[in-house]
């Protein structure tokens, strides 16, 4: 792992190991006390480390989070990529896209830090930055998916629909973080969303 936020690349075992430690107090810390808890100190207590070896790796507590989203983003990128398989390709698109939501929202929720990542985006722009690319992937992803599916929409008009898909799941996102509303009931209200809209390419 190596992003433009880290000071310097783990080459050796030892020191992927030490990162990945980083990452995984991190989490823990974000799980267990919320983003507002999380510093470079929380995170060394939670990984039973030093906090100069967190300063080797790392220049602060942003960069940490920055790369915990893009691993988290990534795992969510490779969930979708293992779904879209060509059998799952030959469902019917009302099928495909009822098992893709779903799909998506186990690779969403599987580390349960969705909450405290979403009020992190508001709290630190350059994670925005992380989620726009994201977005850009993501959402290529699936015009191809929907092309595949039989869509025959331009892929200008599909990305400006899967945008919008896009959009409603982040608008979930804040939902749920604000209200604390039950994750099951949030995820049929979206998936009657996705449905309704992505149907309209399949007219």
């Amino acid at each position: 792992m190596k992003t433009k936020n880290m000071l310097k690349k783990p080459k050796q075992k030892r020191s992927r190991e030490r990162v990945q430690l980083i990452l995984e107090a991190t989490r823990n810390v974000l799980r267990e006390d919320g983003i507002k808890a999380l510093s470079t100190n929380s995170i060394a207590a939670r990984g039973g480390i030093p906090v100069s070896s967190i300063y080797q790796y790392f220049p602060d507590k942003e960069a940490i989070l920055i790369a915990v989203y893009e691993d988290y983003l990534e795992k969510i990128r490779t969930a979708y990529d293992e779904f879209d398989t060509e059998e799952n390709r030959n469902l019917p698109w009302q099928e495909f896209c009822v098992l893709l939501t779903k799909s998506m929202a186990a690779a969403e929720t599987r580390d349960n830090i969705d909450g405290e990542l979403e009020t992190a985006l508001g709290l630190y722009p350059k994670l925005m930055e992380v989620d726009l690319r994201h977005e850009d992937q993501i959402t290529e992803r699936i015009v191809d998916s929907f092309k595949n599916l039989g869509s025959s929409w331009s892929r200008p008009k599909l990305k400006r629909l899967t945008r919008y898909l896009y959009a409603i799941n982040s608008t979930i996102w804040t939902y749920r973080s604000r209200h604390n509303s039950p994750k099951n009931e949030t995820s049929e209200w979206y998936l009657a969303s996705f449905l309704a809209v992505a149907g309209k390419c399949f007219e």
